[in-house]
């Protein structure tokens, strides 16, 4: 055995594996029990394993030589053999290939294998497979899931169409029916079968409707001549959309401005223009009815005893009209009339003579005037004369039937002696007598 320790090369008596430091370094950092020195000797087949990380080259265990004296100090990568040649190391260099760390083992161990067989010693054990590489395990492929999204995505397609060309239209269908029914009118009727071409109730669509569109001829050929403005009404609000509602409109229009026009007053114009503008109809006569309803408002505070006046010159005025009181007629009249219906400035002995002369030519026709005194309208003007407005209505006869002629308006001006100094008047419509 060498007398010198295998690990810092001090010299070490004869009985003991390492010198006197080594062998207290290794009992007290790595916790081995070592024989005392001289107490007995470890036979040459065995081989002491010190702790440590066993090279992978050599296959020996690798000592750190970390704190050691500095006579004996190693590199990191020195592998200290046991009973090799004293003096005898090698030191081997980090290769970071594994293949040739593999390699470069092999053939160090075929080395040693050589030299023990020579000696004739036993040899340490030594790793004879290769190391072992990191290996980390083939992750399986997952299969995507793309493809179940796309087969997902197509059958809730086909379950919306599906649904859309059977309960949905179906469900559209049969409201739309239920509808038509209940309303019963060439509206909804249309708009089912517009809605539904071809539905299950189309047959049964377009009978409805045809017999409903001969019932509304039929009324209109009677509603056409009626005076009626609530059947006229009633039409429109059951058919709104039929053929024929332009033409009721009219008439109902028609109607109700000769309503207005009959009444011959501020309300009854009024009320017009606010069914014109409740749509209503469309208002043929409503600047007419605005104009009129601006002739017969009263909007100048009254006196009564003014007005008083005014009434009993307009009473007797066409009450000697009427009677062809030419005497009556010329005691209403100022001395001198500025205007006389179509006539200009003249006396009041020249419109009596001009009034004798127009009733020898009218003879078998008698004409009645009456006026609406209670719809006297009037304005006091600033040189004290009043501006008069009065709805009046003519009766006549006329081959032996009497006429009656509403609408006409009367503008007089009276002189503060309340003497007629102007008149003249609107007619209902153009050649009315």
């Amino acid at each position: 055995m060498s007398q010198q320790c295998p690990l810092c090369g001090k010299n070490k008596i004869d009985a003991a594996l390492f010198c006197e430091e080594c062998t207290k370094k290794i009992r007290s950092d790595y916790e081995v029990e070592l024989p005392e020195n001289g107490a007995g000797e470890i036979p040459p087949e065995e081989v002491l394993e010190l702790p440590g990380e066993e090279n992978e080259i050599t296959g020996y265990n690798e000592e750190v030589t970390e704190d050691l004296p500095e006579d004996g100090e190693f590199t990191d990568m020195t592998m200290v053999v046991e009973d090799l040649p004293e003096e005898e190391e090698f030191i081997l260099p980090v290769d970071e290939n594994p293949l040739r760390h593999e390699e470069a083992a092999a053939v160090g161990a075929e080395d040693d294998r050589e030299m023990y067989e020579e000696t004739g010693e036993k040899a340490p054990l030594v790793h004879s497979e290769p190391i072992a590489r990191n290996y980390y395990p083939e992750k399986k492929k997952k299969r995507g899931a793309f493809p179940w999204i796309v087969l997902t995505v197509l059958l809730l397609i086909a379950a919306f169409f599906v649904y859309n060309e059977t309960i949905r239209k179906g469900n559209l269908e049969r409201s739309g029916w239920e509808t038509a029914v209940r309303e019963n009118s060439v509206e909804g009727f249309l708009t089912y079968i517009e809605s539904h071409p071809g539905g299950t109730h189309a047959e049964e669509a377009e009978a409805a409707l045809l017999s409903l569109k001969l019932n509304e001829a039929s009324v209109w050929e009677r509603m056409k001549m009626t005076d009626k403005v609530t059947e006229l009404r009633d039409f429109l609000q059951q058919n709104p959309a039929s053929n024929y509602a332009p033409l009721i409109k009219r008439r109902l229009d028609s109607l109700s401005w000769m309503g207005a026009l009959h009444a011959n007053t501020a309300a009854s114009y009024s009320d017009y223009m606010m069914m014109v503008q409740s749509g209503e109809f469309s208002g043929d006569y409503l600047s007419v009815a605005e104009e009129r309803y601006e002739m017969l408002y009263q909007s100048f505070p009254v006196d009564v005893a003014s007005l008083d006046s005014i009434r009993a010159t307009v009473n007797g005025f066409y009450s000697s009209l009427s009677a062809v009181d030419h005497s009556g007629i010329s005691r209403w009249l100022a001395p001198t009339v500025h205007r006389f219906f179509d006539s200009g400035t003249a006396t009041r002995e020249r419109i009596l003579g001009e009034l004798l002369v127009a009733g020898a030519q009218t003879e078998g026709a008698t004409l009645k005037f009456v006026p609406d005194l209670q719809s006297v309208q009037y304005d006091k003007a600033l040189n004290n004369n009043y501006k008069v407005n009065v709805p009046l209505l003519k009766t006549y006869m006329k081959e032996g039937s009497m006429e009656q002629v509403p609408g006409y308006i009367v503008h007089l001006e009276l002189n503060p002696l309340f003497q007629i100094i102007s008149i003249h008047e609107t007619k209902p419509y153009s050649g009315a007598p």
